[in-house]
Order: C-alpha cells, then structure tokens, then sequence
C-alpha cells in the first residue's frame, strides 16, 4: 500500500472513531436514533471536510516539491519553489533539495566552461577529432577533421555515412591511409557508451625516420665499399704498372681480391638476413648438433663447453644461425686470452633460457651494443648482434647482454616453448 492510501485509510479511520464514540455517548443518554443520526451527520460534514483539507495540503505540497525537483533534473535553476512555514515538516525536505540544486548548479556550470574549454582547444588542434554516441551518430568533430574529411560532417549524422568503418572495435576511413595513425577510445559517459577516434599525421615521421635509414645505409655501406674497393683498386694499378706480370705477385694481387671480395659479398648477405628474416619454423631439435656446426665455423683454440638440457624447441636453422655470430663474437673479443665460452640451456616454467658467457674484455657500450650498424670493432659491420636480437624477438622473445664483474660478457635468450 502507498503512502498516499495510508494517509487516505487514516483519516477514513479518524472519522469512524470519532462517529462511533459520538454515537456511543449519545445512545448512553438516551437519545432517540433520530437525533443520533442527525448529530452524525451534522458531524460528517466538517470532519469530512477537514479531512479532504488536510489531505490536499500535504498532496498540494508533494506534488510542488516533485515538480521543483523535475525542473531542476531538467536543468532549469531559475523557478523558485515557496518558501514552507517554520513549522511544516516539509522545510527540511525543501532546503535539501535546494542544497542539491544549487550543488548540481554548480557542477554543470563547471562541465560547461571545461566543455566549452576543451571545445574551444580542439578547435584549434591540428590533430583530426571526432566523437559518437552508443548508437554511433556524430557528435563532434573539430575543424581538423572537417577538413581532412571534405565532406559535411553534420552533428547527429551516422558514422557509415560517412565514410566510417567499425571493425574489432576500431574506427577506420579511407582517408586516412597508412602515413596516419588512427585511434578509436570507447568510454562511459552518464551510462553511455561513447567513441572517441583521432588520428595523428606521421608523414614527416615517417619521412624523418627513412632518410635516417638511407643515411645509415649510405654511411655502412660506403665504408665497406671503400674500406674493400680502394685496397682492390690499388692492388689492380700495381699490377697494371709492371712492365711484366710477375705470375707469384699476380696471385697474391687475385686472391686478395678474392678474400676482399668474399668479404664484402658476406656483409651484404648478413644485411639482407637482417631486412628479410623469414617467420620461425619452431620446433623441438637436438641442440647438440646445431653447437657442433657452430663451433667448426670458429677457430679449435676456442673452449666451448655446454650444460644443460640437449632438447630444444625453435627454428633450428636460426638458432644455429645465432650461435655462429655469438662465438665468432666471443672468439674475436678474447685476443689476449685464451677463449673460453660456456652455454648453459634450461627452462623456467614455460619459458626456455639459453646462456651464453666468455671470458673476454666485455662490452664497451652496453647501451648502444643492440643498435643496428653500431660497432666497436676495426672490421665489424654491427649486424651480428642486431640479427640475434631479431631472430630471438621473431620467436617472441628477449635478447639481453651485460658484463660480468670478474670479466667477460653473458648473453641471455629467451622464449616461450
């Protein structure tokens, strides 16, 4: 039952008893029915009067208090709602209600000058902004992207008109192709979902970033050229300046150029390893065998030993790769020492470890040791490390190197099995 039928079944109670101990009192008189029935009625009238009184000036009241507070949700602060007597119990209630109006007031003039705000700075940013309700109909859209667009981007229009896509919960457009960055932010607002897409101009980016390669690219190259061509070109003008050709001398002119050669085509064969490494093949193999190739590719002074579990899981062909650069790495960094590498190889839940340590000086710039093209050594080209790391993060792996504190480098792979 409502509150409004309890204080209907109140009143109707009132009356009763009053009528039935008015009836009562008169019966013990003496009275005759007639005059009993008189006096009820005589009785009824103010009583029901009264009554109807009372319960239209607490209904008057409820109903003015729950219209203020409508008018207040729908944001109108300029009615007024009168003032209760100090008695009436509604007084409370109606300076609460004024306290949350005037709070709310004060909330949304707030949201309005940071809107207008954020209006106003969107505005004027060069970075293409729009926004969608839940049902993906434009609600914004600062002048960037009105432009970028070059359509009407009209307030309300649905996002597929235009031009819009929505796929794996990203916004895409056909003009913005690949030298701009796209992101699409869905958020909550009043119980709302709502999207957010921007996209960022990466033109010169990308620009800048491709003349930094086609420098390094000029730079790394140029030098093997020429540290491999001038030595080539000046052997050819000893030669070409003898009267006779000295058969022992033309010999050693040919097979230098032949190693010059060999040299120069295997630092063009590891570059294009490092631009077009092809997805591993991963599976288990016998990791044995692949350190025994790689071993006989460096020189039999070297002492490698091993620990460890001999299964291991990845693309064989380049693990092997791997260990190749990283003894020739070792064997060429101990040169007053006798070389000595150990590999250790074990599993920590389901990640696989491979360890690598020698006994040499270390590295010298452990920051830069991973950059591409980055060497310390005389005829180093910087590309061995550079693929290892490629290779380890292909099979979504790390790749991490330090020094030791007694001397020497260890270098650390892993990858889940």
């Amino acid at each position: 039952m409502s509150h409004e039928h309890w204080l209907i079944s109140a009143l109707s109670s009132i009356i009763c008893v009053i009528i039935a101990l008015a009836s009562a009192l008169t019966w013990s008189l003496g009275w005759e029915l007639l005059a009993i029935a008189t006096l009820i009625f005589v009785l009824l009238y103010p009583m029901i009067w009264l009554a109807t009184r009372y319960y239209q000036f607490w209904q008057r009241s409820i109903m003015q208090l729950t219209t203020y507070t409508q008018i207040l949700k729908e944001g109108e602060h300029n009615l007024r709602y009168k003032k209760q007597h100090k008695n009436n119990l509604l007084l409370a209630l109606q300076k609460e209600i004024e306290s949350l109006a005037k709070v709310n007031l004060t909330k949304s003039e707030q949201d309005t000058t940071v809107e207008n705000l954020l209006s106003r700075i969107l505005d004027s940013w060069s970075v293409p902004v729009c926004l969608f309700d839940e049902k993906l109909n434009l609600t914004y859209r600062n002048n960037a992207m009105n432009e970028q667009i070059k359509q009407p981007m009209l307030i309300g229009t649905p996002a597929f008109d235009l031009g819009f896509k929505l796929e794996n919960a990203c916004f895409s457009h056909n003009q913005f192709d690949d030298k701009w960055q796209s992101q699409s932010i869905n958020y909550l607002h009043q119980k709302q979902k709502h999207w957010l897409f921007s996209a960022l101009d990466i033109s010169l980016l990308l620009n800048k970033n491709q003349i930094t390669t086609e420098q390094n690219l000029i730079r790394v190259l140029s030098h093997e050229l020429r540290n491999s061509l001038t030595p080539m070109a000046s052997m050819a003008d000893t030669l070409l300046c003898s009267e006779q050709l000295d058969e022992s001398q033309t010999r050693l002119v040919l097979s230098r150029i032949h190693s010059r050669s060999n040299r120069l085509l295997s630092f063009i064969g590891q570059y294009s390893q490092l631009t077009q490494l092809p997805p591993p093949n991963c599976i288990w193999f016998d990791f044995k065998e692949v350190l025994a190739e790689a071993k006989s590719m460096i020189n039999e002074s070297c002492n490698v030993t091993f620990q460890g579990d001999a299964q291991c899981f990845g693309d064989e062909v380049q693990v092997s790769q791997i260990l190749i650069n990283l003894l020739k790495n070792a064997q060429e960094a101990c040169v007053e020492t006798q070389c000595e590498i150990s590999i250790k190889i074990y599993a920590q839940q389901q990640i696989q470890v491979i360890e690598i340590r020698d006994n040499g000086p270390g590295f010298a710039n452990l920051n830069n040791v991973l950059t591409p093209f980055y060497t310390t050594k005389t005829n180093g080209s910087g590309i061995g490390l550079s693929l290892c790391d490629s290779i380890t993060r292909n099979h979504k792996g790390q790749l991490k190197v330090a020094n030791l504190n007694h001397g020497g480098a260890i270098i650390t792979l892993t990858w889940p099995t």
